[in-house]
């Protein structure tokens, strides 16, 4: 399923709905209503709870926004047995790659020549990509759940409810199109509700098109 194809489902916008131009533009709220939103959702909320939300948002965010940016991570999800998928598994140091000094085509001739397959070879003369992961998607979605348990606003519970069964649905199924409707979920609740970054990290971003866009994909905003 394309990206496109994804934020539809998520914002009930199809198709039929575009305009001449082929997309509808969906504006986003500004900063004023932004924070006036985030105290409503946030009221009722001990400090400290309310703190470690915010935090914990801000860090599953960027950590998808910065594999997005520099590690091609959707396209490589769209492989359902990527190693990539070990950030969803498996938490602490996991694989995620393969690295090899051979370049393609003597990979290919070596297959060919000792009858291997592609995990064969790397297996038999590759050596292992790993990287610190914090949480497995199960553990995030239980520390979620934890915190959501301190939530009164019930369009907030419902948003953090989206983002744990994506997140499980995610590790589940290792469909691409949920870790894709996770990174629109996290990304509103970090940049669009509870940090409200787009003026503070945002002004040193060259390429400010990943963290500017605005999904529209959380219920506290209906």
């Amino acid at each position: 399923m394309e990206d496109s194809d994804v934020l539809d489902e998520l914002t009930g916008v199809s198709e039929s709905d575009q305009g001449e131009a082929g997309s509808v533009e969906i504006t986003a709220p500004d900063k004023t209503d932004v924070m006036a939103m985030r105290e409503l959702v946030l009221d009722g909320m001990s400090e400290e709870d309310a703190e470690t939300l915010c935090s914990l948002m801000k860090e599953a965010d960027t950590k998808m926004e910065s594999l997005i940016i520099y590690d091609n991570f959707f396209s490589c999800l769209s492989d359902p047995d990527d190693l990539k998928w070990n950030y969803f598994d498996e938490s602490g140091e996991i694989q995620i790659g393969w690295a090899t000094g051979d370049d393609e085509q003597t990979i290919q001739e070596i297959m060919s020549q000792e009858g291997l397959t592609e995990t064969d070879y790397y297996e038999k003369y590759g050596n292992k990509v790993v990287a610190e992961n914090k949480y497995s998607a199960e553990e995030f979605a239980q520390l979620l759940e934890e915190i959501q348990g301190s939530v009164l606003n019930e369009a907030l519970k419902n948003d953090l409810q989206q983002i744990i069964d994506e997140a499980r649905l995610a590790a589940e199924t290792h469909d691409v199109e949920h870790a894709e409707k996770l990174y629109y979920l996290l990304h509103d609740m970090d940049y669009i509700l509870l940090n409200y970054r787009l003026d503070t990290e945002g002004q040193y971003v060259k390429d400010k098109s990943t963290i500017s866009q605005y999904y529209g994909v959380l219920s506290v905003y209906d």
